[in-house]
């Protein structure tokens, strides 16, 4: 796939890569298909801005939820978390 200059650079935590790392393959290529589309059209996501704090997530299915800081000025998103819903919220 061609990366155009538009696009966003998306880093990994390393707990949130430990989560991906251990899912089952259908569920972790699901995530993985949201994490390509923030790459490429971040808006065409059900993302919603978390009252608060900096941060936005992104939902995944009724199951699961990304937590991600957009930086627009440098185009980097910083996926600092990815839980089941029920956890994702916790600690931020």
């Amino acid at each position: 796939m061609k990366r155009s200059k538009e696009s966003f650079k998306v880093k990994l935590s390393p707990k949130a890569k430990k989560f991906l790392d251990k899912l089952p393959k259908n569920d972790r290529d699901r995530i993985l298909s949201v994490l390509r589309t923030l790459r490429e059209n971040p808006l065409s996501l059900d993302m919603k801005k978390l009252e608060g704090t900096e941060f936005h997530r992104v939902r995944v299915g009724r199951l699961y939820r990304i937590v991600i800081y957009i930086d627009w000025e440098n185009r980097i998103i910083a996926v600092f978390k990815i839980d089941k819903r029920e956890r994702a919220y916790d600690r931020l």
